[in-house]
């Protein structure tokens, strides 16, 4: 039975921490983030090849603009 859910391998890691990007592989299990290496051994229930290609975490993007409240916010005003 595999030790993970899903191993991205060899993938430039950048984490949003700050720190260097790295090389390496990021294993998930139960849907975290388990292990982040230069090579892991354990094998996952599914593998992506990852070279050339940048691994990192989901970002939300939560600038918006949404006009129409002009219409009905009080408190809202033309800028």
């Amino acid at each position: 039975m595999p030790e993970y859910d899903l191993v991205i391998r060899g993938g430039t890691v950048i984490d949003g921490t700050g720190i260097p990007r790295i090389r390496a592989d990021l294993a998930i299990k139960d849907g975290r983030v388990a292990m982040i290496s230069g090579r892991i051994n354990g094998g996952g229930a599914k593998e992506l090849d990852a070279s050339g290609c940048i691994v990192a975490p989901g970002a939300v993007d939560l600038h918006t603009h949404y006009d129409a409240q002009l219409n009905w916010d009080p408190y809202a005003s033309l800028s």
